[in-house]
């Protein structure tokens, strides 16, 4: 998941000594559900958190206590019942990326970009290519998007069990586990 954030390493500086930080209030992380194969959800998360080093380096840590169903005892069992925040509390998405691109960019100017994520959720980790839009809307801000969603399996980070789990206690008769992920993360300028 938030395999997704990873993206905002595109976003590299312009400003030769400074990083850029995640703007949680400017970002969005997002997944979809369907159960009973008919019914689909938009979900997210409320607590993003990263940095895209000069070098390249990006990492993005996502709070997975922070999940938003928009029903509390849905967030409660999704805490516990499927990503087990009181072992796993994070996701964390890095990748390394040529910022070169980026940082050439003028204020309103956009590039696309395949990106290599690495997606560390649930003691388990995969790699994913997605492809991002990276628009610098001004000098010391970027907007990094995903341009389609990142689709990962439940059983790929061992949450299958967990799913299973929330479909039995909601007695429902279905629940996806190919899951979308969608993101749009906003990257400003640190200052020191």
């Amino acid at each position: 998941m938030k395999q997704i954030l990873a993206l905002l390493a595109l976003m590299a500086s312009t400003h030769a000594l400074a990083d850029w930080l995640v703007d949680p209030d400017g970002s969005y992380l997002g997944f979809a559900s369907v159960k009973n194969d008919l019914i689909a959800e938009n979900h997210s998360f409320t607590d993003i958190s990263g940095t895209v080093r000069r070098s390249g380096e990006a990492e993005i840590v996502v709070s997975l206590a922070s999940v938003e169903t928009l029903i509390p005892i849905r967030n409660e069992r999704m805490q516990a019942m499927l990503f087990e925040v009181e072992t796993y509390p994070n996701a964390t998405i890095t990748s390394t990326i040529d910022v070169d691109d980026f940082t050439a960019l003028e204020a309103g100017q956009s590039i696309t970009r395949d990106i290599r994520l690495s997606i560390d959720l649930h003691g388990a980790q995969i790699s994913r290519n997605a492809k991002v839009k990276v628009t610098r809307s001004a000098d010391t801000v970027f907007e990094v998007s995903s341009l389609g969603p990142i689709l990962v399996h439940a059983s790929q980070f061992a949450l299958a069990d967990g799913v299973e789990a929330l479909r039995n206690i909601a007695g429902l008769q279905s629940i996806e586990l190919m899951v979308p992920i969608t993101f749009d993360l906003r990257l400003v300028a640190e200052t020191n």
